[in-house]
Protein backbone atom coordinates (compact mmCIF):
# COMPACT_ATOMS: atom_id res chain seq x y z
CA UNK A 1 0.00 0.00 0.00
CA UNK A 2 1.42 3.36 -0.93
CA UNK A 3 1.28 5.88 1.56
CA UNK A 4 0.89 9.28 0.51
CA UNK A 5 3.20 12.12 2.01
CA UNK A 6 2.16 15.26 3.47
CA UNK A 7 3.35 18.20 2.09
CA UNK A 8 4.81 20.89 4.53
CA UNK A 9 6.07 24.00 4.13
CA UNK A 10 4.53 27.08 1.93
CA UNK A 11 2.89 25.99 -1.62
CA UNK A 12 5.45 24.69 -4.38
CA UNK A 13 6.59 27.43 -6.56
CA UNK A 14 5.88 30.06 -2.96
CA UNK A 15 9.02 32.04 -3.73
CA UNK A 16 9.08 32.06 -7.71
CA UNK A 17 8.65 35.84 -9.20
CA UNK A 18 7.07 37.35 -6.10
CA UNK A 19 7.21 41.20 -6.05
CA UNK A 20 5.57 41.97 -2.90
CA UNK A 21 1.69 41.55 -2.09
CA UNK A 22 -0.62 44.74 -0.98
CA UNK A 23 -0.59 44.61 2.61
CA UNK A 24 -4.19 44.87 2.99
CA UNK A 25 -5.83 42.63 0.39
CA UNK A 26 -9.53 43.93 -1.23
CA UNK A 27 -12.02 44.27 1.18
CA UNK A 28 -14.93 42.79 -1.27
CA UNK A 29 -14.99 41.07 -4.28
CA UNK A 30 -16.51 44.64 -5.69
CA UNK A 31 -13.25 46.35 -4.33
CA UNK A 32 -11.28 43.86 -6.19
CA UNK A 33 -12.63 44.74 -9.34
CA UNK A 34 -12.76 48.14 -8.84
CA UNK A 35 -9.50 48.87 -10.17
CA UNK A 36 -9.85 47.64 -13.46
CA UNK A 37 -12.48 50.02 -14.97
CA UNK A 38 -11.30 51.38 -18.33
CA UNK A 39 -12.23 53.73 -20.84
CA UNK A 40 -11.39 53.62 -24.79
CA UNK A 41 -12.52 54.59 -27.94
CA UNK A 42 -13.97 51.93 -30.20
CA UNK A 43 -13.02 53.31 -33.05
CA UNK A 44 -9.45 53.61 -32.31
CA UNK A 45 -9.43 50.28 -30.61
CA UNK A 46 -11.17 48.27 -33.56
CA UNK A 47 -8.41 50.03 -35.98
CA UNK A 48 -5.27 48.55 -34.21
CA UNK A 49 -7.47 44.85 -33.60
CA UNK A 50 -4.85 42.38 -33.76
CA UNK A 51 -7.08 39.61 -33.91
CA UNK A 52 -10.57 38.75 -35.45
CA UNK A 53 -12.16 38.47 -31.67
CA UNK A 54 -10.91 42.11 -31.19
CA UNK A 55 -12.29 43.18 -34.13
CA UNK A 56 -15.69 41.65 -34.02
CA UNK A 57 -15.61 43.30 -30.09
CA UNK A 58 -14.62 46.54 -30.84
CA UNK A 59 -17.31 46.24 -33.57
CA UNK A 60 -19.97 45.59 -31.44
CA UNK A 61 -22.55 48.98 -31.82
CA UNK A 62 -25.78 47.57 -30.85
CA UNK A 63 -26.68 45.71 -27.84
CA UNK A 64 -23.89 45.73 -24.74
CA UNK A 65 -21.72 42.91 -24.81
CA UNK A 66 -18.82 43.17 -21.72
CA UNK A 67 -15.69 41.64 -21.94
CA UNK A 68 -12.00 41.24 -19.89
CA UNK A 69 -9.58 42.58 -22.77
CA UNK A 70 -7.09 39.55 -22.55
CA UNK A 71 -10.19 37.51 -23.36
CA UNK A 72 -10.43 38.12 -26.74
CA UNK A 73 -6.86 36.96 -27.47
CA UNK A 74 -7.59 34.01 -25.91
CA UNK A 75 -10.61 33.21 -27.42
CA UNK A 76 -9.33 33.69 -30.86
CA UNK A 77 -6.62 31.27 -29.91
CA UNK A 78 -8.89 27.90 -29.23
CA UNK A 79 -11.76 29.08 -31.15
CA UNK A 80 -10.38 30.37 -34.70
CA UNK A 81 -10.80 27.33 -36.67
CA UNK A 82 -14.25 27.34 -36.39
CA UNK A 83 -14.63 30.60 -38.31
CA UNK A 84 -16.39 30.56 -41.52
CA UNK A 85 -17.86 26.94 -40.44
CA UNK A 86 -21.06 25.60 -39.76
CA UNK A 87 -20.00 25.49 -35.62
CA UNK A 88 -22.62 24.95 -33.28
CA UNK A 89 -22.13 27.39 -29.96
CA UNK A 90 -23.80 27.66 -26.72
CA UNK A 91 -23.27 30.40 -24.67
CA UNK A 92 -24.39 30.61 -20.85
CA UNK A 93 -25.22 34.17 -19.69
CA UNK A 94 -25.94 36.62 -22.37
CA UNK A 95 -26.30 39.76 -20.48
CA UNK A 96 -27.68 42.48 -22.68
CA UNK A 97 -27.55 40.17 -26.02
CA UNK A 98 -24.00 42.27 -27.64
CA UNK A 99 -22.00 39.07 -27.26
CA UNK A 100 -24.42 37.03 -29.38
CA UNK A 101 -24.37 39.56 -32.00
CA UNK A 102 -20.24 39.62 -31.62
CA UNK A 103 -20.25 35.73 -31.59
CA UNK A 104 -22.67 36.06 -35.22
CA UNK A 105 -19.59 38.77 -36.27
CA UNK A 106 -16.92 36.50 -35.05
CA UNK A 107 -18.19 32.88 -36.69
CA UNK A 108 -19.94 34.26 -39.30
CA UNK A 109 -23.41 33.17 -41.08
CA UNK A 110 -23.24 29.57 -41.05
CA UNK A 111 -22.73 29.42 -37.46
CA UNK A 112 -25.57 27.74 -35.12
CA UNK A 113 -25.65 30.45 -32.10
CA UNK A 114 -27.70 29.38 -28.80
CA UNK A 115 -28.21 31.24 -25.93
CA UNK A 116 -29.15 30.63 -22.19
CA UNK A 117 -30.36 33.34 -19.35
CA UNK A 118 -32.52 33.31 -16.74
CA UNK A 119 -33.87 37.02 -17.52
CA UNK A 120 -37.03 36.47 -19.04
CA UNK A 121 -36.49 40.24 -21.15
CA UNK A 122 -33.68 38.16 -23.35
CA UNK A 123 -36.66 37.11 -25.59
CA UNK A 124 -36.30 40.55 -27.46
CA UNK A 125 -32.84 39.45 -28.75
CA UNK A 126 -34.32 36.69 -30.96
CA UNK A 127 -37.05 38.55 -31.34
CA UNK A 128 -35.00 41.08 -33.04
CA UNK A 129 -32.26 38.86 -34.66
CA UNK A 130 -33.95 35.52 -35.04
CA UNK A 131 -30.32 33.92 -35.89
CA UNK A 132 -30.09 34.11 -32.64
CA UNK A 133 -31.56 31.31 -30.79
CA UNK A 134 -32.39 32.11 -27.00
CA UNK A 135 -33.42 29.83 -24.34
CA UNK A 136 -34.68 30.70 -20.75
CA UNK A 137 -33.60 29.02 -17.69
CA UNK A 138 -30.73 28.52 -15.14
CA UNK A 139 -27.46 27.01 -16.52
CA UNK A 140 -28.17 24.52 -13.54
CA UNK A 141 -31.22 22.88 -15.39
CA UNK A 142 -29.82 20.17 -16.56
CA UNK A 143 -32.76 18.84 -18.45
CA UNK A 144 -32.79 22.25 -19.91
CA UNK A 145 -29.01 21.87 -20.74
CA UNK A 146 -29.81 18.64 -22.65
CA UNK A 147 -32.52 19.57 -24.59
CA UNK A 148 -30.50 22.64 -25.90
CA UNK A 149 -27.78 19.83 -27.39
CA UNK A 150 -30.70 18.27 -28.85
CA UNK A 151 -32.10 20.72 -30.59
CA UNK A 152 -28.99 22.51 -31.59
CA UNK A 153 -27.49 18.68 -33.23
CA UNK A 154 -24.85 18.60 -31.41
CA UNK A 155 -22.61 21.25 -29.59
CA UNK A 156 -18.80 22.29 -31.14
CA UNK A 157 -18.37 25.18 -28.47
CA UNK A 158 -19.51 26.34 -24.81
CA UNK A 159 -19.00 29.81 -23.56
CA UNK A 160 -19.89 29.94 -19.40
CA UNK A 161 -20.50 33.43 -18.92
CA UNK A 162 -23.57 32.83 -16.78
CA UNK A 163 -23.63 33.41 -13.16
CA UNK A 164 -20.18 32.87 -12.00
CA UNK A 165 -21.21 30.77 -9.37
CA UNK A 166 -18.84 27.23 -8.88
CA UNK A 167 -21.63 24.54 -8.14
CA UNK A 168 -23.53 26.12 -10.96
CA UNK A 169 -20.24 26.24 -13.11
CA UNK A 170 -19.60 22.50 -12.39
CA UNK A 171 -23.03 21.19 -12.85
CA UNK A 172 -23.46 22.72 -16.17
CA UNK A 173 -19.84 21.65 -17.35
CA UNK A 174 -20.33 17.91 -15.98
CA UNK A 175 -23.84 17.85 -17.92
CA UNK A 176 -22.51 19.69 -21.48
CA UNK A 177 -18.61 18.31 -21.46
CA UNK A 178 -19.87 15.00 -22.20
CA UNK A 179 -22.35 16.11 -24.93
CA UNK A 180 -19.77 17.91 -26.63
CA UNK A 181 -18.20 16.84 -30.06
CA UNK A 182 -14.98 15.02 -29.42
CA UNK A 183 -13.16 17.87 -30.51
CA UNK A 184 -15.14 20.62 -29.11
CA UNK A 185 -14.05 23.57 -27.20
CA UNK A 186 -15.38 24.77 -23.47
CA UNK A 187 -14.58 27.65 -21.59
CA UNK A 188 -15.36 29.23 -18.65
CA UNK A 189 -14.74 32.74 -17.47
CA UNK A 190 -14.58 35.05 -14.87
CA UNK A 191 -13.24 32.43 -12.42
CA UNK A 192 -12.12 35.29 -10.45
CA UNK A 193 -15.75 34.58 -8.77
CA UNK A 194 -13.84 31.29 -7.88
CA UNK A 195 -11.86 33.24 -5.08
CA UNK A 196 -15.21 34.91 -3.75
CA UNK A 197 -17.08 33.19 -0.83
CA UNK A 198 -19.95 34.63 -2.23
CA UNK A 199 -19.85 32.70 -5.45
CA UNK A 200 -19.39 29.65 -3.87
CA UNK A 201 -15.27 30.17 -3.82
CA UNK A 202 -12.70 30.96 -2.11
CA UNK A 203 -8.41 30.56 -2.08
CA UNK A 204 -8.24 26.41 -2.80
CA UNK A 205 -11.84 26.35 -1.45
CA UNK A 206 -13.25 22.92 -1.98
CA UNK A 207 -16.19 23.15 -4.41
CA UNK A 208 -14.68 26.48 -6.21
CA UNK A 209 -14.69 25.70 -10.28
CA UNK A 210 -10.71 26.73 -9.88
CA UNK A 211 -10.05 23.88 -7.30
CA UNK A 212 -12.09 21.46 -9.49
CA UNK A 213 -10.29 22.31 -12.51
CA UNK A 214 -7.26 21.74 -11.02
CA UNK A 215 -8.18 18.23 -9.63
CA UNK A 216 -9.14 17.81 -13.69
CA UNK A 217 -4.83 18.75 -14.16
CA UNK A 218 -4.72 14.91 -12.21
CA UNK A 219 -6.85 13.30 -14.04
CA UNK A 220 -5.42 14.45 -17.57
CA UNK A 221 -2.34 12.22 -15.98
CA UNK A 222 -4.21 9.33 -15.41
CA UNK A 223 -2.16 6.62 -16.43
CA UNK A 224 0.80 7.82 -14.34
CA UNK A 225 -0.39 8.17 -11.23
CA UNK A 226 1.16 5.68 -8.62
CA UNK A 227 -1.17 5.72 -5.67
CA UNK A 228 -4.28 3.25 -5.56
CA UNK A 229 -7.21 5.75 -6.13
CA UNK A 230 -9.77 4.43 -8.94
CA UNK A 231 -10.87 7.68 -9.82
CA UNK A 232 -8.04 8.94 -10.12
CA UNK A 233 -6.39 6.52 -12.26
CA UNK A 234 -9.21 6.08 -14.62
CA UNK A 235 -8.80 7.33 -17.98
CA UNK A 236 -11.83 8.62 -19.09
CA UNK A 237 -11.47 11.62 -18.88
CA UNK A 238 -7.66 11.86 -19.93
CA UNK A 239 -8.31 9.91 -23.24
CA UNK A 240 -11.45 12.58 -24.31
CA UNK A 241 -9.47 15.69 -23.27
CA UNK A 242 -6.64 17.32 -25.28
CA UNK A 243 -5.40 19.43 -22.70
CA UNK A 244 -6.52 21.83 -20.49
CA UNK A 245 -5.68 25.85 -20.91
CA UNK A 246 -5.77 27.94 -17.76
CA UNK A 247 -5.42 31.75 -17.80
CA UNK A 248 -6.58 34.69 -15.62
CA UNK A 249 -9.68 34.36 -14.79
CA UNK A 250 -10.07 31.72 -17.64
CA UNK A 251 -9.75 27.90 -17.76
CA UNK A 252 -9.95 26.31 -21.45
CA UNK A 253 -10.85 22.46 -22.34
CA UNK A 254 -9.89 21.46 -25.73
CA UNK A 255 -11.74 17.77 -26.70
CA UNK A 256 -9.65 15.45 -29.03
CA UNK A 257 -9.72 11.64 -28.82
CA UNK A 258 -6.41 10.31 -28.30
CA UNK A 259 -5.08 7.07 -28.59
CA UNK A 260 -2.86 5.99 -25.74
CA UNK A 261 0.77 8.12 -25.24
CA UNK A 262 3.49 6.67 -27.40
CA UNK A 263 7.26 7.22 -26.26
CA UNK A 264 9.13 7.31 -29.40
CA UNK A 265 12.97 7.51 -29.72
CA UNK A 266 14.97 8.54 -32.87
CA UNK A 267 18.36 8.62 -34.25
CA UNK A 268 21.17 6.04 -33.61
CA UNK A 269 24.27 7.72 -32.34
CA UNK A 270 24.24 7.65 -28.03
CA UNK A 271 27.19 9.87 -25.42
CA UNK A 272 30.48 7.43 -25.39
Amino acid sequence: MFKRKKRRGPPAGSGLLCSGAPAVPPASWQDALNPYGDRFDPAVERARATNPAEAAFFAQDDRIATKWHHYLEIYDRHLSRYRGKPVRVLELGVYQGGSLQMWRRYFGPEAVIHGLDINGGCRQIEDEQPDLRLHLGSQADQALLKRIVEEMGGIDVVIDDAGHVSPEQILSFETLYPLMAPDGVYIVEDLHASYWPEFGGGLRAPGAFMEYAKHLLDRLHARYVLEPEPFTRDPGFADATHGIAFYDSMVVFERRRKPSPRSLTVGRRTLS
